[in-house]
């Protein structure tokens, strides 16, 4: 099983998946969780270790600049992770709902599960996108599951406009949200009250 940390308000709280970014751990979004009252909190932490206390969820290689990404490893990275969820679920008896999410390199492997098809309670997109081979499969995906999705207009390592191309292909989905604010590739206080009313919303 991944390495983890969490907190656990009960078993029958909903729970929210957070999947940390490339180059860093299962410590990076755990601070978070004093914004989510009455949630349980599971940091997961990627199996490829980078050094200086970093890891990653697939490996990137950064051919003369680019960031290539294997779709494949991105797949098996994601039976990893829901893998590590159904475990950690059972060993804790949890029963209530579920809500998958990550940021940057973590939300990439959000959108991985979510066009897969596992039924989660909701999904959280936080700068991320959706890779361009799984364009086709959104294009003419059908669902209704609460996503909420942000990203920095400055964003430095994953572009606004990959966001926003993410965007086009989910708004087919009545339950799709979408925020941008002016930031670069973190979270600032607008955009974790946004979350907050969110998840209150479709938890509450």
């Amino acid at each position: 099983m991944l390495e983890y940390i969490d907190h656990i308000e009960s078993a029958t709280s909903p729970t929210l998946v957070l999947l940390h970014g490339y180059g860093s751990n299962k410590e990076d979004l755990f601070g978070l969780h004093p914004y989510f009252k009455g949630i349980n909190l599971v940091c997961f932490q990627a199996p490829i270790a980078m050094g200086m206390g970093g890891y990653a969820w697939y490996p990137i290689d950064w051919n003369n600049g680019a960031k290539i990404i294997n779709s494949e490893e991105v797949s098996s990275a994601k039976i990893l992770v829901l893998d590590a969820i159904a475990e950690w679920t059972a060993s804790n008896q949890i029963s209530g709902r579920l809500v998958i999410g990550g940021f940057s390199q973590g939300a990439i492997l959000s959108t991985a599960v979510y066009t897969g098809g596992f039924k989660a309670d909701g999904y959280v997109f936080l700068s991320g996108y959706a890779l361009p081979e799984w364009h086709h499969l959104l294009s003419c995906f059908e669902s209704k599951i609460p996503v909420f999705q942000s990203h920095g207009t400055e964003d430095p390592v994953i572009p606004f406009e990959w966001a926003k191309a993410t965007s086009k292909l989910l708004a087919t989905n009545p339950n799709y949200n979408f925020y941008e604010y002016a930031m670069g590739h973190n979270l600032n206080m607008p955009c974790i009250v946004k979350l907050q009313e969110f998840l209150n919303k479709i938890l509450g």
